[in-house]
């Protein structure tokens, strides 16, 4: 692949596959898009057991991890197949909550600049109406041999 030619999205989301989170599947976070390097679409699907002490808002706490879940996937998304990657961290994440959520949650994360070692991301997280619920800053630890 040349820099000039697009990646294919289905290699994308493979590298995100690859390097699976057993936490994504305990609260049930899917990979709905990953279609350039730097971005990530995850979803986060309603349940009671997310809710807040009203079932049927989801939690904050729910909300920042999937923040944190869509950024890493932007993260894995940009290295591609660098043989020297090992990992990634997240060092910092602040996160402002503008509405409630009360359907399943859609995260979209891209990276806004990155070096060898850490990367920025930005993610908004909207309600299945489109509304922005929330808007996340990640900061990335980006571990390499």
């Amino acid at each position: 692949m040349t820099s000039n030619t697009p990646p294919d999205p289905e290699v994308l989301r493979a590298r995100v596959e690859a390097r699976p989170v057993p936490f994504w599947d305990t609260l049930g976070i899917e990979i709905v898009r990953v279609d350039e390097p730097g971005h990530a679409v995850l979803r986060l699907p309603m349940r009671p057991a997310l809710g807040t002490r009203r079932a049927e808002v989801l939690h904050g706490g729910a909300i920042a991890t999937l923040i944190d879940a869509a950024a890493g996937g932007a993260v894995i998304a940009l290295i591609g197949d660098d043989p020297d990657y090992v990992g990634q961290a997240t060092l910092d994440i602040n996160v402002s909550f503008l509405n409630a959520i009360t359907t399943d949650a859609i995260a979209e994360a891209r990276i806004l600049r990155s070096s060898r070692s850490i990367g920025f991301a930005q993610v908004e997280v909207r309600d299945a109406a489109g509304t922005l619920a929330a808007i996340g800053r990640v900061t990335y630890s980006i571990i390499r041999k």
